[in-house]
């Protein structure tokens, strides 16, 4: 977890990475793991790949989710998010779910796309410009079974 917050390519498009002080309080804190923060893991090592999370941010329910560059661009965010989306249709009272990323994480935009979410409005946050996106909970999902993610995606971030 604490590489997750603290790796730059990683972080890129997350408000960048963790400061050294912000790493040292991280080391010694519980993370804010709670009911809403899940790993994704790989089945066989259970090795930590990233993280997904619904929370709550301006009122309503949202997602997130980060992945190690390293594994990047194998369809694991897809994977992960149709498995969390669809639980919280299921478990969750609310009717639909937000997501916020920068408008330059293109990969992150085409997800958020072919899973169902539209962009609701732009906005400023972290000194760049984001897209408030959502999504009824109510929707089907796409299939799993089928590639959400493809090689013609645009690449991860590499710096």
């Amino acid at each position: 977890m604490i590489r997750l917050m603290t790796d730059p390519v990683t972080r890129e498009y997350l408000g960048g990475s963790v400061d050294y002080a912000s790493r040292q309080a991280l080391e010694l804190s519980p993370l804010g793991l709670t009911w809403g923060r899940w790993v994704v893991a790989d089945p066989d090592s259970d090795q930590m790949l990233g993280s997904i999370t619904l929370d709550y941010d301006r009122g309503e329910l949202a997602l997130s989710y980060a992945l190690l560059p390293e594994h990047t661009g194998q369809g694991l965010a897809a994977e992960a998010c149709i498995a969390l989306l669809d639980w919280a249709s299921r478990e969750l009272e609310d009717d639909h779910v937000i997501a916020v990323t920068q408008t330059r994480n293109k990969r992150s935009v085409t997800l958020l796309r072919r899973l169902g979410f539209t962009v609701r409005k732009g906005l400023e946050e972290f000194g760049d410009q984001q897209l408030l996106m959502e999504r009824s909970l109510s929707e089907p999902l796409p299939d799993p079974s089928r590639a959400i993610q493809t090689a013609a995606d645009p690449p991860p971030p590499t710096r």
